[in-house]
């Protein structure tokens, strides 16, 4: 069910991305995480979407979506909200906009990854770990501490997280990160 999903996804995104109605997308949720080396079950898929100067109902409208916009205190900017049936089974999907510093920080390492036989752009691990402590909930901050656990990261990329994550106000979420990890 999800490859075929996925891959449909996908699929209607590329479309998208061709015909001028987004800039770029990524995968960043369970799927991201279980693509950076953490076995994450999910229920959805979830990628992040930058829309450059695309009208969200533009991709509303191509995607048959629906469009929930963010308001000034909402740490998004919107989502798109979308099913997808396989095998008699809905598959929620969720295209996150994201806001401007955010969507610097998702797209400028993304890599294409096959998963599950699919070729699909997803964010590195670095902007997946800072994705996930931004969004603060408890499976997020599990899941950003079990991909650093399996990436262990050097120190220079330690550093580098840090210095990154600073700029962002995720500075103290970071260190705590850090400092709840085994020393190696």
């Amino acid at each position: 069910m999800f490859p075929e999903v996925l891959s449909r996804v996908v699929t209607r995104l590329e479309q998208a991305r061709k015909n001028g109605l987004l800039q770029a997308y990524a995968l960043i949720g369970g799927f991201a995480v279980s693509a950076w080396g953490v076995s994450r079950a999910t229920l959805d898929i979830d990628l992040a979407v930058a829309l450059g100067t695309s009208e969200p109902q533009a991709l509303s409208t191509h995607l048959g979506a629906a469009y929930e916009a963010g308001d000034a205190d909402d740490p998004l900017q919107g989502a798109f909200h979308l099913t997808i049936e396989a095998n008699g089974q809905d598959v929620p999907i969720q295209l996150i906009v994201l806001r401007s510093k955010w969507t610097d920080v998702a797209f400028k390492g993304v890599n294409t990854l096959n998963i599950l036989g699919c070729a699909v752009p997803v964010v590195n691990w670095h902007a997946l770990v800072l994705l996930k402590l931004y969004a603060g909930g408890p499976v997020d901050l599990q899941d950003a501490r079990s991909i650093v656990a399996v990436r262990t990261p050097n120190a220079a990329e330690r550093e580098h997280l840090v210095a990154e994550a600073d700029t962002l106000g995720l500075g103290q979420e970071i260190r705590t990160l850090f400092d709840s990890l085994p020393r190696s």
